[in-house]
Order: structure tokens, then sequence, then C-alpha cells
């Protein structure tokens, strides 16, 4: 089996989980071995330069999700293409409601032997906090983490997934930036909050508020309190300078101490916390238990 996913040269908790688990539920088989399989990440965009070396080439797409796109290329299957399930109603919209949706394929977590074993993992921090990978090299994230008291965990996940997840489970409440930080602390049940600091920034407002809502919509969350730190200080020549350039210049600029500065203030004054529903994770582990033997996976 190929398995198909963002991969960054640093790492990255949340793609790097699909190396990590699909070969200990999907067998390898002679079968399925020119077989691509798309599981967790936002990968479905007509830009995936990768999509066109295997046009020819079987895909199967276990919940994943659709990256909005700012082109004019719509993102579209053809015969090649099997849909298991995709990660939320706004990927499933996208196409056209034409395929079901569960959540994201993160969940599957849930269907390993050892899950119980990582989940109970004993507690050791009362709040732990995980940054987007790519805000990790504009802060010492250790040192902020210190700072408010908290327990700072990787999304490089350099100690590996496994590291990553028991310390995700070992943590009472989770404050993430990352979007699979929070979704691996709801499938391991620890109440998580989001904050929002560069993301709008390095991957697009629009595409991360897209996956976000996406999934927290896929396990009925909706509008949870989140922390929206300005990464740019916004200066006074800003709005005309927009308007006398047409918005291509732009005249926000990013000051380190100021942004780090209301970043800890916002971080230290978090109460409230999301995990979605017992009963409805309990749905989502029969139906994506049911779409495993759809598949006659071995687990």
């Amino acid at each position: 089996m190929n398995y198909l996913y963002y991969k960054s040269e640093l790492g990255n908790f949340g793609d790097d989980i699909n190396p990590w688990l699909w070969p200990k539920i999907i067998p390898e088989t002679p079968t399925n071995k020119d077989t691509y399989f798309l599981g967790i990440g936002s990968i479905l965009h007509a830009e995936n330069r990768h999509f066109h070396n295997i046009e020819n080439k079987k895909k199967i797409i276990f919940g994943t999700g659709i990256r909005p796109s700012n082109t004019y290329n719509k993102f579209a299957l053809d015969k090649n293409w099997e849909v298991s399930f995709l990660r939320g109603p706004l990927s499933a919209k996208y196409l056209g409601n034409s395929y079901e949706y569960i959540t994201d394929a993160a969940y599957a977590v849930r269907q390993l032997n050892s899950f119980a074993d990582i989940q109970n993992t004993e507690k050791k921090y009362e709040i732990s906090i995980m940054p987007y990978f790519n805000s990790m090299k504009y802060f010492d994230w250790e040192k902020i983490a210190k700072n408010l008291g908290y327990h700072f965990i990787s999304p490089y996940s350099e100690k590996g997934v496994e590291h990553t997840l028991r310390e995700i489970a070992a943590s009472k409440y989770l404050i993430s930036e990352a979007m699979h930080g929070a979704i691996l602390a709801d499938v391991l049940r620890v109440p998580w909050h989001r904050f929002v600091l560069t993301t709008p920034y390095t991957e697009g407002e629009r595409v991360s508020d897209f996956k976000w809502n996406d999934w927290m919509e896929s396990i009925d969350i909706f509008s949870p309190d989140t922390s929206f730190i300005p990464f740019y200080k916004k200066t006074k020549l800003h709005d005309p300078i927009r308007r006398l350039t047409r918005n291509m210049v732009s005249a926000n600029f990013f000051v380190k101490g100021h942004v780090q500065g209301k970043l800890i203030k916002s971080l230290n004054n978090i109460s409230n916390y999301s995990l979605s529903n017992d009963s409805l994770i309990s749905i989502v582990d029969s139906r994506i238990h049911a779409k495993i033997d759809d598949f006659n996976f071995v687990k």
C-alpha cells in the first residue's frame, strides 16, 4: 500500500501519524501494492502535484479532507478514485454531497489494540500547549510554556508519534494551534482549546478555518471558544497604503516582543475547553470500524 500524505522536512505530528498508523491496521497484500491510500490530511486539491503522477492508479480516500483552492481549478474525482468517507460536511459539500463523511481519519487511532494503554497514560501535566509546526521558528515555545506554567509538546513529534500521543494523554487539558493536536486530544478524550496565531498567514485564513470547521462540525462542535492572537502589529499607515496600492502592499509588521507579550497574556487566561460527546465518538468508532471491515482489512 502506498500512503499519500504531506511530508514536512522537520516533521509534522498530524501528517506523520499516517505511516505509523496505517501499516498497523492495513496489511500489505499483492492486490493493494499499486493502490494509493489517502488518510490523514487536507490534501484533496487540484494543485496537489502528486495526483498528476498517479492519474491512472487506484486511489482510496479514507477520512481525508478538502483543501480549498484560490484558483479556478476545482478538485474532481474520476473512476480511479474510491471514497470510503470524507473528513467532514464541508468536504462533502465541496464534492456535491455525493459521498459520506464521518470525521477526520485520525480517529482510526482508536481502533488500535494498544489504544487503551495509550489513552490510560498516567496524567502528569495540568495544561499542555502545542503550537502549529510552522509557528515554531518564530518563538522559543519551550520558554513560553515554562513562563505560563504549561508543558510544551512539540508539533514536530521528534520522539515519534506514540510518544506525542502519550504526551497528550498525560495532559489534563491541551491548548493547541495545531489542528491535529486538538483532534488527537479529542480522540484521547482530553479537553482542548484552539488558539490562532500564524495559521492565517502561513497556510491562509480561508484554508485554516475551512479545515478546522470541517473537522469540528463533523463531531458537532460549533463556534467553540477560540483565542485569536494578532500576529502582525497594525500601523496607522496600513489602511491608507492598502487603498493606494489596491491591497498589494501591507504596512503590518511582525514585532516579536509585542506579539509574544499578547500571546502569553492570551494563553494565560484560558478557562473554556471543548470535547466532543462520548456517545457521538462511540458512533464514530462503529462507523470507522465498519469501513475498515468493508476493505477486508485485518487489524
